[in-house]
Parts: C-alpha cells; sequence; structure tokens
C-alpha cells in the first residue's frame, strides 16, 4: 500500500530545559519534504542570554562557545518558519514537546496535524523496551550521531 503524497517537515529542536517561555530553543533543524522530493535541510544555533545549563551541555554537546557569533532565535525566526512551511505536517520524536517550545520563542503550530514518531514506534514495535530516540535509533540500526542533536 502507497501513503498519499503530503507535503511534511520532520523537525527537531534543542534547549535549556523543558518549560517553554522559561527555557531557550538553542538549535532547530528540519528536513521538509514536498510530498515527493526533500528540500533543502536546515539547521540553525541560536544565540541565548546566560549560559547553557551543564545537564544540557553533556546530553547536547552543545557549549556556550558553539552559540558565540550565533544570532537569536528571534532574529532568525523568519527563516524557521520558512523552514517548517505553511502546509506542512509536522513530524517528530516527542514533538509536541518541540512544537510547545517554539511556541515559547513565538512560532504557534499547535492548530497544525503532527504525528509523533515514538508513538509510531509503540504501535509498529510494541515489544520494545523502550521509545526513546536512543533506544530507537540503536534497535534500527539507524547511525543518528549524535542521538541528542537536532
Amino acid at each position: 500500500m502507497q501513503l498519499p503524497a503530503f507535503p511534511f517537515v520532520v523537525l527537531d529542536t534543542e534547549t535549556t530545559g523543558l518549560i517553554p517561555k522559561v527555557n531557550r530553543v538553542i538549535e532547530f533543524a528540519s528536513v521538509r519534504y514536498d510530498g515527493k522530493n526533500e528540500s533543502k535541510p536546515y539547521e540553525q544555533l541560536f544565540s541565548i542570554p546566560g549560559t547553557i545549563p551543564e545537564q544540557v551541555i553533556t546530553l547536547t554537546h552543545i557549549t556556550d562557545d558553539d552559540l558565540k557569533g550565533c544570532l537569536s532565535f528571534e532574529e532568525k525566526r523568519a527563516e524557521v518558519l520558512e523552514a517548517i512551511g505553511e502546509d506542512t505536517v509536522i513530524i517528530g520524536q516527542n514533538v509536541s514537546f518541540d512544537i510547545q517550545m517554539l511556541k515559547g520563542e513565538g512560532i504557534d503550530l499547535t492548530d497544525r496535524p503532527w504525528i509523533d514518531t515514538s508513538m509510531i514506534a509503540s504501535l509498529v514495535f510494541p515489544e520494545l523496551e523502550s521509545y526513546s530516540l536512543g533506544y530507537v535509533n540503536k534497535v534500527l540500526d539507524l547511525n543518528h550521531e549524535p542521538v541528542h542533536r537536532a
């Protein structure tokens, strides 16, 4: 069975924490498909006021030095919106988190349809011990390195 072609964007964020508007997006990456073809991938680091918490540096390997010279999310918001597209279905791992963090940065995607890949993995592979990105990556031998980077 072939699925109908529809425009979608696979996206991910890395953040300084878990609370929208309090914590900040420090990295955004996406790849958009028009239903048949991949558009140019987009990846961007963003400067933030203050410093990245140590636990985030350990998890993402993004350091304060990596953000030096980068523009803020606010300054790059139009580019991020263009990378997402206007008529796309949003796809990602635990994507509701990314949608909420982007909303905290001024991009409201809450009215868009979305697909959570961790939910799909739980339906397709109910026998897995975990549906975390790292574990699913390992089981499916996807070789996405580093795992905790957009």
